[in-house]
């Protein structure tokens, strides 16, 4: 017999109340395994009941319930899949000024990796060896990323998917849902029907 809660389900946001940015929560036995991402909020992972395991800046977590790791902005980290019955997950994302010290800052820059590279007197190669070192993620994957955390800002108000995707470079809407759910554990259209806030009834 199959329990209810046995396969992994979607992450499911919200706006976080007294001025966060979101909330993030998450139930079952079977943590989904997350892409390594990064956020320009800081994250705090609170666990509520049962257990999950993540990698952040380099090193592996093994949360158990009553924990709470804090994930700087900027660090890429990623869920990895974990089993155990009845796990209640939350996460708060808050603006990183609110942050205590030591939050790690995002890099921005424009152009192709080689051109950057030859600006800082380095070969292609040991630039993407030093990024990923600093960074937690390849520049190409970092760049992705960056584009995926603009499309959450953007799907928080009334951005049109469609053209969302083109505008950050994806192919279409498909493309872009299929990142962002690899990245974030829910489509993006799922996403955003969740910030919304509820209409009030009387």
């Amino acid at each position: 017999m199959t329990r209810p809660d046995a396969a992994p389900t979607c992450w499911h946001y919200a706006p976080a109340p007294h001025g966060g940015v979101e909330l993030a929560r998450w139930r079952g036995t079977q943590v989904p395994l997350l892409q390594a991402h990064f956020h320009r909020e800081t994250q705090l992972s609170f666990v509520l009941r049962g257990s999950r395991v993540v990698e952040a800046g380099g090193q592996r977590f093994e949360l158990r319930a009553g924990d709470c790791l804090a994930i700087p902005a900027g660090v890429a980290h990623r869920g990895l899949a974990h089993a155990h019955e009845g796990t209640v997950c939350l996460n708060v994302y808050m603006p990183a000024e609110n942050a205590s010290a030591g939050t790690a800052g995002v890099l921005e820059w424009h152009g192709p990796v080689s051109g950057i590279a030859r600006r800082l007197g380095l070969s292609r190669e040991a630039f993407t060896r030093r990024f990923a070192a600093q960074t937690g993620l390849p520049p190409h994957a970092w760049r992705l990323v960056d584009r995926l955390n603009v499309a959450r800002e953007r799907l928080r108000g009334d951005a049109d998917l469609a053209d969302l995707a083109l505008e950050l470079g994806f192919t279409d809407q498909s493309h872009l849902g299929r990142h962002f759910r690899r990245v974030f554990g829910v489509s993006p259209g799922r996403y955003r029907r969740g910030m919304r806030p509820r209409a009030q009834t009387s």
